[in-house]
């Protein structure tokens, strides 16, 4: 399953790529994020292997995240694995006009078949495009 999403950011593209790997910042807009361990390297540059641990109303995920690559401020391919599912996606972050244009290109690929549509994964992600996008506009403030 693939698919693409663009967001306009209300911010400069450096500002914005930097926040994106922001180990600080990203508890305040990656829901239910509690911890990020690295496992080889440092998490978010080339070749880094590490976990994001989530907790969903008590329920505890932990996500594996390998760093395919880190060219920022341009682009960062990041593949997550749980569980029966790998996905990966391609940000790349685009100066227009003062703003950033954000792509999301994401693939998905599971052990077996979903029942979820894929207009529920758009979704998904969008939401968390646009708590990020939220959370670095208010910072402008």
């Amino acid at each position: 399953m693939k698919y693409k999403i663009t967001y306009i950011i209300d911010e400069k593209r450096d500002i914005v790529a930097n926040l994106f790997v922001d180990r600080k910042h990203m508890k305040s807009w990656e829901v239910g994020l509690q911890e990020i361990e690295d496992i080889k390297g440092v998490l978010f540059e080339t070749g880094s292997d590490g976990h994001l641990i989530f907790d969903f109303q008590g329920n505890q995920m932990k996500m594996k995240v390998y760093v395919e690559s880190n060219q920022l401020p341009k682009e960062i391919v990041i593949i997550y694995q749980v569980a029966g599912a790998w996905n990966r996606c391609g940000n790349t972050f685009k100066s227009v006009n003062g703003k950033t244009e954000w792509t999301m290109d994401v693939e998905f690929r599971f052990n077996e078949p979903q029942n979820i549509g894929l207009e529920k994964f758009i979704e998904k992600t969008s939401k968390g495009m646009e708590i990020f996008r939220d959370y670095v506009e208010s910072l402008r403030d």
